[in-house]
């Protein structure tokens, strides 16, 4: 299966991460991050960055995004990220085109639910 091929919403080419941090009702929380885009959003995690959500597209890079809490949004665009226009929200500056190289292909996480087993 190739990442053009999943469905947005449907999860299937992420990982499910634990946050780094509670929610605003004091829990813990894990949420799901497209397996091309892990690293990025570790990594403003790491720099304090609270992420609100992100996609990679799936096959379509100009709808890939990485949503970030309003209080970010100065810190990201002092890191150079370019914010991302989304038409059903204009005027939103929380939402940034990632800076990762989306190369879409074969979705291989070292196990694919589709697949019935492991893969080897």
């Amino acid at each position: 299966m190739e990442c053009k091929d999943i469905g947005f919403g449907t999860y299937d080419c992420s990982y499910n991460v634990m946050l780094p941090w509670f929610g605003d009702d004091g829990k813990a929380h894990t949420v799901a991050i497209d397996k091309c885009l892990l690293a990025e959003v570790v990594g403003l995690w790491e720099q304090g960055i609270k992420t609100t959500g992100c996609c990679c597209g799936h096959g379509r890079s100009g709808m890939a995004f990485i949503g970030v809490r309003p209080e970010y949004i100065p810190k990201m665009k002092e890191l150079g990220y370019k914010v991302w226009f989304n038409e059903c929200r204009p005027g939103d500056e929380d939402s940034f085109v990632p800076k990762t190289k989306l190369e879409y292909g074969e979705i291989r996480k070292g196990f694919n639910w589709w697949d019935g087993e492991e893969d080897k």
